[in-house]
């Protein structure tokens, strides 16, 4: 347990919370567990991730955690089941930067830094 730990906290910097949106439009129950699907069915719980600096250097690494599906649609349809997206969050410690490059399957994915947190959106 220790060990995943070190994993997910990087090497230097401070805790950041990091927030992946996966734009997939799948159907699902807002608030229950998901991950990406189509495309993008590589970002799902245990899924490895690396962290890079925007020269390229390896900030962090770890797992993915699972997602939780939120709305897609601000208007309330009605039925259980809406369009959602998947939303991953978790934390690392990164080092003061304006963006990162999530890796995911060799696949890089933008983080940008508001506040406290590290934000990106696929596709």
């Amino acid at each position: 347990m220790l060990a995943l730990l070190l994993l997910l906290a990087g090497c230097g910097g401070a805790s950041t919370e990091v927030k992946l949106l996966v734009r997939d439009g799948t159907v699902r129950s807002v608030g229950s567990e998901c991950s990406g699907t189509g495309a993008y069915a590589s970002l799902h719980r245990s899924a490895k991730f690396v962290v890079r600096g925007v020269g390229g250097e390896q900030v962090a690494s770890g797992v993915l955690p699972a997602g939780k599906a939120v709305a897609a649609l601000e208007e309330d349809l009605e039925v259980p089941r809406v369009p959602t997206f998947c939303e991953l969050t978790f934390e690392v410690s990164l080092p003061a930067a304006d963006a990162y490059d999530l890796v995911v399957d060799g696949e890089p994915i933008r983080l940008q830094r508001k506040d406290n947190q590290a934000v990106g959106m696929v596709p």
